[in-house]
């Protein structure tokens, strides 16, 4: 159990603070190597936005556990593939500037690096404690968050594929605008935020 610990904190360390040290040492990590990793970051992300979500659209009723699951499902399956779109328009993006194909290595990076989502709930929290609430507050706590999502996959794309900050930061914006387009992505999140914004409707 000690070990697993220390693999997390190892991971986290590197994710959001050195990235430089994924290419040499994710390997060395047991855990990072596991499937069940990413799974677990994008289970805490999704179960984050989705409870924050709720918490900042009051009345709270016997509804809002059905849109609460809901959402969660909704959410998965966002955090799920919106990584890997990402990644393959990364990818694209970075040979083109010559460098070889590591789409499964920023995907992992990638998807490792959704756990940062799940400090929605808390920041909600914090909101709705202060009389903050509200739909549209979620969403602009939710769009901040992507940015910032954005800026840890950018620093990543810089050393996996060793880029210039200007190219990894400009590939990483212009791949986030194309796989926002997505009409899937945004079908599935506009119902879950609507869905969870009419719960206290019934």
């Amino acid at each position: 159990m000690r070990d697993l610990v220390y693999d997390v904190v190892d991971l986290l360390e590197i994710l959001f603070l050195e990235p430089f040290r994924y290419l040499d040492e994710m390997k060395e990590i047991p855990f990072a190597r596991k499937q069940f990793s990413n799974w677990l970051f994008s289970i805490l992300g999704s179960l984050s936005i989705s409870t924050g979500m709720s918490l900042l659209t009051p009345p709270y009723t016997i509804a809002s556990v059905g849109f609460l699951i809901f959402g969660f499902f909704a959410n998965l399956i966002v955090m799920r593939f919106f990584p890997f779109i990402l990644c393959v328009v990364l990818d694209f993006y970075a040979q083109r500037k010559g460098r070889a194909a590591k789409v499964t290595t920023l995907l992992s990076f990638a998807r490792h690096s959704v756990l940062l989502f799940a400090l929605f709930a808390p920041l909600a929290l914090i909101m709705v404690s202060s009389g903050v609430y509200g739909r549209g507050y979620g969403l602009l706590l939710l769009f901040i968050m992507i940015l910032l999502y954005a800026i840890f996959v950018g620093r990543g794309v810089k050393y996996i594929y060793d880029l210039k900050d200007r190219d990894a930061f400009q590939f990483t914006y212009y791949s986030l605008m194309i796989t926002a387009g997505f009409p899937i992505l945004f079908n599935i999140y506009t119902a879950t935020t609507i869905l969870q914004s009419l719960s206290g409707s019934f």
